[in-house]
Parts: structure tokens; C-alpha cells; sequence
């Protein structure tokens, strides 16, 4: 079996490397930008697992070119998004598609630190550099507010966690995962009763759009969406224009490109490097090495396909 990565060799710690090496010859492509057609190895006759980094090839993976590559046992990304990988196609040719969840005290930090800054109207005071103290410019607590979870898996639990910690009465909505430390509601009622609503359900075919214009408009005028994770669970256009229009107080979402400018109102967008901490890059490249060997051994974890 050969792993073969298009990523930087100095990404990866050398215990890490020296694991995997007891189950797989490994090599590196190093180059960037790279198209991974020029790749002869992955050409060639013999079992492979191919291991992309996405800024390397600018997230654009050439999807077509999966038909080329003989006997491909999995494709073992290190990212957490997935959508870049046509999965179905490489499901009809027998091959894993696997991912790298975010570690959740992350993503969870990052969804608590943009519903201060949404609560704060940060956004809105960076941009007009000044501020008028009268009534209606009263800015938020959260303490005794009301956080709504939509979707209590990892990453939900956790910022469950921190927002009751934080004096705030949690309340969650999920399709599967249920815990009696919190009070579970139907979705329409979730939206109806919360200050703070925090999208954190598995985005798929199921759930994208699940936060629609009628659950926008049923919420409180003071309320607010944090929807820096999984953000296509939600109509996003909708909901800048309910926070463009003042029916909702505030939003936050995940950027790669726009900056507060960008938005009109009460918008906090909290660029894609938030995860990058020390800790957890150290458990994704463990989880990394582990989804990869789990591959080889035909018992493939964190598959998405």
C-alpha cells in the first residue's frame, strides 16, 4: 500500500509519520501550486491512498481525474469540508472518502467569542467609528439569555457547556442526540423563545436550508443567529437581509473573503483561520494519521462517503 500526500512533509510531526510507516510506504508532493494529474505515482498500477491538502491545488480538486487512478482504496483529507471531493464518485469506484472533524472546544470557543462580538454590535460600532448613548443603542448581556442549539452533537455539547457556564438557559433542538441537562424543543419553538441561536447540526443534503425565512421571521427582534459553523444549514441571503432590515438584531458567519465592510448592519463575520491554535492542529494531524490508517485496515473512520 502506498500513501501518497500532496501536502508539506514538515506539516506532519515525525511520531506521527513513523506511525503510519508501519503500514504503508509514504510519500510526499510538495509542490504548490500542483496539479495533481502531473502525479505519475498516483498513475500506477498498485493499492493508494492519495492525501490532499486543498491550498495546493486553491481547494479545486479535478474530480474526473479520480477515474484515472488504479486500484484507489480512499482519498484521506485533512480538512473537515469535503465538498471539494466528489464522494459519490469515488464510492462507485470503491474508494473511502474521509475527513478531519474539527476538534469541538475550538468551534465552539470561536461560535462563544461571535455572539460577544454580535452582542456587542462590534460590527456595527467598528464601522460607524462612533456611538450615541441613548436607549435605542442598548447593546446585549448574555448572561440570563436564552441560547438555542440547533443540533447538540460535539461541537453543540460544547458551546452548551459554555453557555450555561456562562448563566445563559440553554435549550437545543436535534434530530438524533438528546440530553437531559437541557431543555429539548420543537425547531419553531427553538426559534420563537431564543436570544442566541447557534447552528451546529451536520450540514448535508437533509439540512442545508433546515434554517429557512419562515424560522428567521418567527424570531424575537432582539434575537440573534451564530452561524459561523455549518453556516449553509441557513438561508444565509435571508438572513443578512433580516439584519439589513433590523428584524433580527444580529448575525454571525464564517468568511473567507469579505470583511465587516462588506456587510450592512449587525454582521460579525469571523474569518476561516479561527481553529488554527496549536491544539488543535496536533489532534487533526492525529486524526489525520489515524483516518488513514484506519483505511488500510478496511475499517475507515470519519468517512463521509
Amino acid at each position: 500500500m502506498k500513501v501518497i500526500f500532496v501536502a508539506p512533509k514538515s506539516n506532519i510531526p515525525k511520531t506521527l509519520l513513523e506511525k503510519l510507516e508501519k503500514y504503508a510506504e509514504v510519500y510526499f508532493f510538495e509542490d504548490s501550486p500542483i496539479d495533481v494529474r502531473n502525479i505519475k505515482m498516483l498513475k500506477e498500477k498498485g493499492d493508494k491512498i492519495l492525501c490532499p491538502f486543498p491550498e495546493p491545488m486553491a481547494w479545486i480538486f479535478p474530480n474526473e481525474f479520480i477515474k484515472e487512478i488504479p486500484d484507489l482504496k480512499g482519498i484521506c483529507l485533512s480538512t473537515t469540508s469535503f465538498s471539494w471531493i466528489d464522494g459519490k464518485l469515488a464510492r462507485s469506484l470503491g474508494a473511502d472518502l474521509t475527513n478531519v472533524p474539527n476538534p469541538p472546544n475550538v468551534a465552539a470557543e470561536s461560535a462563544i467569542f461571535s455572539m460577544f462580538a454580535v452582542a456587542k454590535k462590534y460590527a456595527v460600532t467598528f464601522k460607524e467609528k462612533k456611538f450615541e448613548y441613548k436607549p435605542e443603542n442598548f447593546l446585549l448581556e448574555v448572561t440570563n439569555k436564552t441560547m438555542g442549539i440547533v443540533g447538540l452533537g460535539r461541537i453543540g455539547s460544547r458551546i452548551a457547556d459554555l453557555g450555561k457556564r456562562l448563566g445563559m438557559d440553554v435549550v437545543y433542538w436535534s434530530r438524533k442526540a438528546r440530553n437531559n441537562q437541557y431543555q429539548y424543543l420543537a425547531l419553531e419553538e427553538l426559534f420563537q423563545k431564543s436570544d442566541f441561536v447557534f447552528t451546529t447540526t451536520v450540514l448535508n443534503e437533509d439540512t442545508k436550508g433546515l434554517v429557512s425565512k419562515k424560522l428567521i421571521d418567527s424570531m424575537k427582534p432582539t434575537a440573534s443567529i451564530i452561524a459561523n459553523i455549518n453556516g449553509d444549514v441557513v438561508d444565509v441571503d435571508y438572513m443578512l437581509k433580516a439584519v439589513k432590515d433590523k428584524k433580527i438584531y444580529g448575525c454571525a458567519l464564517s468568511s473567507g473573503d469579505k470583511t465587516l465592510s462588506d456587510y450592512e448592519g449587525n454582521v460579525f463575520p469571523i474569518y476561516i483561520n479561527n481553529w488554527y491554535t496549536k491544539e488543535t492542529v496536533e489532534q487533526k494531524m492525529t486524526m489525520w494519521i489515524d483516518s488513514i490508517i484506519s483505511v488500510i485496515q478496511g475499517k475507515p473512520i470519519n468517512l463521509v462517503n
